[in-house]
């Protein structure tokens, strides 16, 4: 009889280096939201990828970066702490930005380690470089002796993760499997939809609004007639937020709405009644809230 293989990915890496492409592009799936604003992953998101007797769960996790703020640090600690319980780690970099600025200090951290699971190196966006800047770059990453491999790879059009995919499977334990090999994820769909009009909602708004916005999904339910119906509230945190949210005669917030229940009808195969409410709160420093959006507060780990 075959033996399976089973275990846990970290993904890690400073904003806006790949890290939700890649899993989507692992996973088969568009599970995590991507859009070009840096620190759009706000929490862990577990992805699932069966192949060749191996079960891979991907932990796409939010930005490294300086923490601001309260929720800046919940964030951080999440990835770290996904880190540090990983059976192995993939750092995305970006390609054509190298070890500067975040990725710098995230390679402190890493040097400063004396214990740490298998690390791989994915240096990412190699589909819009020139090539001739790589073998530098994978030089310089070389002389860093903290990675156990290096993988030049393109989340977005899947250039050479397959390589990298079978190293990963040498580290994973032997073992079951620990999900049903159809499952992609075991994220709540709550979460996922919430996740999903977060999304557009930061590519509609501007530049500096997403960043105050959250979303909660209130209701999802299954109904008779096989359709889904699902409420949700846009949290802002302050009152002259609300009508850039809502927009002028409600256009901005119906823009969103569509948006959103296109791409959840897309995903669930069936047809989709989405509510949303706009709703000032204080969301970012608030526990229980936080709790309730899929975020652990932090508990000022150190690292």
């Amino acid at each position: 009889m075959t033996q399976t293989r089973a275990g846990f990915i970290a993904i890690i890496g400073a904003p806006n280096a790949g890290k939700s492409t890649l899993l989507n592009s692992l996973v088969g799936e568009k599970l995590a939201i991507v859009s070009p604003k840096v620190q759009t992953t706000r929490i862990n998101l577990r992805g699932i990828l069966t192949r060749n007797n191996c079960q891979y769960i991907f932990v796409d996790t939010p930005g490294i970066h300086k923490p601001r703020r309260n929720f800046d640090e919940t964030m951080v600690d999440s990835a770290w702490e996904a880190f540090t319980e990983a059976d192995a780690t993939i750092m995305v970099v970006d390609a054509r930005q190298g070890f500067t600025g975040e990725a710098a200090r995230i390679l402190e951290n890493l040097q400063g380690m004396d214990k740490r699971p298998p690390l791989v190196l994915a240096l990412n966006k190699i589909d819009s470089m020139p090539r001739e800047k790589l073998l530098p770059l994978i030089a310089d990453a070389s002389a860093l002796n903290i990675f156990d491999d290096i993988y030049p790879i393109s989340a977005r059009t899947g250039d050479g993760v397959d390589g990298m995919l079978k190293k990963l499977a040498t580290w994973m334990p032997e073992g079951p499997y620990l999900y049903d090999p159809d499952d992609m994820t075991d994220m709540p769909m709550r979460i996922l939809a919430a996740e999903t009009t977060r999304e557009r909602a930061f590519l509609l708004l501007g530049q500096e609004l997403p960043y105050a916005l959250a979303v909660e999904t209130l209701l999802y339910e299954h109904q008779e007639d096989g359709s889904i119906r699902i409420e949700q509230n846009l949290l802002i945190e302050r009152d002259g937020q609300k009508k850039i949210v809502i927009g002028k005669s409600g256009q901005m917030l119906k823009k969103i709405g569509s948006q959103s229940r296109a791409a959840l009808e897309k995903f669930t195969g069936s047809r989709v009644h989405l509510f949303l409410h706009v709703k000032v709160k204080d969301w970012s420093n608030d526990p229980l809230q936080m709790r309730s959006l899929g975020v652990e507060p932090s508990k000022k780990r150190k690292r």
